[in-house]
Order: structure tokens, then C-alpha cells, then sequence
């Protein structure tokens, strides 16, 4: 999950927030919000680096959704939403569409862990392209790890977890050859917030 920090607001949803002060959850997927909402994803792509928020692989500007971090509406009248966030730019992330993984997977559940600083600090990545608690959590904490990781399908999806066994590789391979030149390798490569978390 990348560690996502957000930037400026796009000025256009700023204009929109203020035009529009009583929009409702459904205003989202209007055609009236549609050219907001890219400029939104063009801006959310530039503050990922362009990946994914939640699974890491990499995203054009034009690929994916805006997710909403915190749901702005539930499904089942027993779960939590969060109207007020629903157009607020800190709750919105660039995720990939996948009905397996990801913003598709997690629909309106509330993530135990979002993405923001130090939201790897609990799992690692293991060679065989899983995610898994770390060793040292106490049982509650490894309960919120398996709970997110298993929301946002990251350890279901074949195809993402050949992907990261193979980058964990190469990961692996220059840290025990070149070690000086990791840092730069993780720079620009997919998945480079988890993999971070095997060293």
C-alpha cells in the first residue's frame, strides 16, 4: 500500500465544493462532477507516483478510479459512511480497477489501515509474492493487517502475486550484489512501498 500523501487540491474541485456546497454522495458519478473528477485522478496519479494506492502496480493518468478511502455511502444500512467526505480530496484515492483486488474488492468497507505514513509498519512482503502480519504484533494488531489485506484481495490475485515474487527477486538479487544502487532501484518501480518492508 503506498503511503499516500496528499497535495494541493485541484482548484477546479475546490470551485466545485464551493458551488455546490449541499452535493450529495450521488453528485459523484454526475456529469456535472465527471470533468472534476479527472482532474481529481490527475492529480491523485502525480501525488502516487503512479501506482495504485492499495495493490501498487502501476497506473497511466487515464487508468483506474477515484476511490473514496472512508465510504461515501454504505451498502447495508448497518455500516458506516461517511457523506461529509465525499468530496473532501484527502479521502480519495487513484486505484486500479479490478474487481479481485483493490477499490472494486473493498466497495464500502472502512480499511483498518488506510494509506498514509507508516501504513507498512505491520506487514511484510514474503518471497512468494504474500503479504503476512509481522512476526511481532499482538494478536489484535495481526487481526487488522489479515483484515485489510484480505478487503482489498492483495494476496488473492494470481497475477499480482507473480508480479511482486518477481520484483521481490531482483529486489534481493542487487541487494546482495550492488546494495548501493537499491535505493535508486526502488525509486521508480512497482510495488516499491511493500517491498520496502523485507529489508
Amino acid at each position: 500500500m503506498i503511503e499516500l500523501v496528499h497535495g494541493q487540491e485541484p482548484i477546479e474541485l475546490r470551485n466545485f465544493n464551493q458551488q455546490n456546497p449541499n452535493a450529495s454522495p450521488d453528485d459523484f458519478d454526475s456529469l456535472t462532477f465527471a470533468p472534476v473528477k479527472e482532474r481529481v485522478k490527475n492529480a491523485l496519479h502525480r501525488d502516487q507516483d503512479g501506482l495504485c494506492a492499495y495493490c501498487e502496480q502501476l497506473l497511466t493518468a487515464k487508468q483506474g478510479q477515484v476511490d473514496h478511502i472512508k465510504p461515501k455511502a454504505a451498502q447495508q444500512p448497518t455500516q458506516p459512511s461517511f457523506p461529509d467526505l465525499a468530496f473532501k480530496y484527502t479521502n480519495f484515492a487513484h486505484s486500479c480497477i479490478n474487481n479481485g483486488t483493490c477499490g472494486q474488492k473493498k466497495k464500502s468497507g472502512v480499511l483498518p489501515i488506510e494509506p498514509a505514513p507508516n501504513c507498512n509498519d505491520s506487514w511484510v512482503l514474503l518471497k512468494d509474492g504474500k503479504i503476512e502480519p509481522k512476526a511481532n504484533l499482538t494478536r489484535k494488531e495481526k487481526h487488522r493487517v489479515i483484515q485489510t489485506r484480505d478487503m482489498l484481495g492483495l494476496n488473492k490475485d494470481a497475477t499480482l502475486l507473480r508480479d511482486r515474487e518477481k520484483w521481490f527477486a531482483q529486489v534481493v538479487n542487487i541487494a546482495r550484489t550492488t546494495p548501493q544502487e537499491l535505493d535508486d532501484f526502488l525509486k521508480d518501480i512497482p510495488y516499491r512501498y511493500i517491498l520496502k518492508t523485507v529489508f
